[in-house]
């Protein structure tokens, strides 16, 4: 989630005591580590959002859409929505893209439990539908695009769903017949954690790409079985090698601080600190949220002509942060 990274990553960084030597060896490990783990903060940008990746994140969408609707083409959007208004709070996005005919994809990738995480992918979306208004077109007969939001669930579940089930398909549909009522809305949620599927149990290209996002970082090769369109790409980009220094510097520290995080928990014993770590964690990762929006919302008034003291007051900056943007 670049959102919170560049110059918090750096000030973060300057508080933990990075590993020495340049070979980084997975903790009780004998090997070297070959391939990253995705789902550590910025570097599932990397693999699936940058021009490199086009064809990646194509793929892995088709995985998911099999058999709803096939992704042409990728043309990545936007991905921070200011609000209304300078009070309203902003959303900042992982992954945005959309297809030739204007069909939209939000990939939201979410490592420990948030308890309104429902609400927020819900509060996301209705900032995509809101967005297709044209401005100052009187005329717009409210013809929207269709929106899907996939959701990938690292260490946790949602709330009531089946322990057999992996994946989730939610959409508005007639209570009383089940019936579609909208179909140019669907939210898909995938729980990491409750895929257990093996190599040669594997049936879909689905299969392959949670199987390899789940497990990439304890292969030293790439399997023979994992050969879905682009995989070999994926593993390419997730290579450890490919980073560079800072990457590297930035990827150990969130290894550790992972690390640290559940051997806390391990050691505390029992689900009631486990979870209170991840509340720990998810609340840290939402107050860097909110002070890069708060830093986006300064930086814009900045830019109108605001006086420092009215945007200080408004954002709970200091002047010299606001200064320094």
């Amino acid at each position: 989630m670049e959102r919170v990274l560049d110059k918090l990553e750096e000030e973060l960084l300057d508080n933990i005591i990075s590993e020495p030597g340049a070979e980084y060896v997975l903790r009780n490990k004998n090997a070297a580590i070959t391939y990253i783990n995705p789902f550590r903060d910025k570097f599932f940008k990397k693999i699936f959002a940058s021009e490199t990746s086009k064809e990646v994140l194509r793929s892995f969408l088709n995985g998911v859409l099999e058999g709803k609707r096939c992704v042409h083409t990728i043309a990545y959007g936007k991905n921070e929505y200011p609000g209304e208004i300078d009070s309203e709070r902003n959303a900042a996005f992982d992954v945005v893209c959309t297809d030739i005919d204007g069909t939209t994809f939000l990939v939201e990738v979410q490592r420990v439990k948030q308890i309104y995480f429902k609400e927020r992918s819900i509060f996301y979306a209705s900032r995509l539908i809101s967005d297709q208004a044209p401005k100052g077109d009187p005329d717009w007969e409210y013809d929207l695009k269709e929106i899907y939001v996939v959701c990938l669930l690292a260490d946790f579940s949602l709330p009531n769903s089946k322990a057999e089930s992996y994946l989730h398909s939610v959409t508005l549909n007639y209570k009383e017949t089940g019936e579609r009522f909208y179909d140019k809305l669907e939210f898909i949620y995938l729980e990491i954690e409750k895929f257990k599927k093996e190599g040669d149990a594997l049936s879909s290209i689905l299969d392959q790409w949670i199987y390899a996002i789940k497990h990439a970082e304890k292969m030293n090769t790439v399997p023979p079985f994992l050969n879905a369109p682009e995989l070999d790409q994926f593993f390419y980009l997730a290579k450890y090698s490919k980073l560079t220094k800072e990457e590297r510097d930035m990827y150990r520290t969130k290894e550790q601080v992972g690390w640290d995080n559940k051997n806390t928990a391990n050691f505390a014993g029992g689900k009631k600190e486990g979870l209170e770590e991840g509340r720990k964690e998810g609340r840290e990762e939402e107050r860097l949220k909110a002070l890069v929006e708060k830093k986006a919302i300064a930086k814009n008034l900045k830019i109108k002509g605001i006086s420092l003291e009215i945007i200080a007051g408004a954002t709970d900056l200091s002047i010299e942060e606001i200064v320094g943007l």
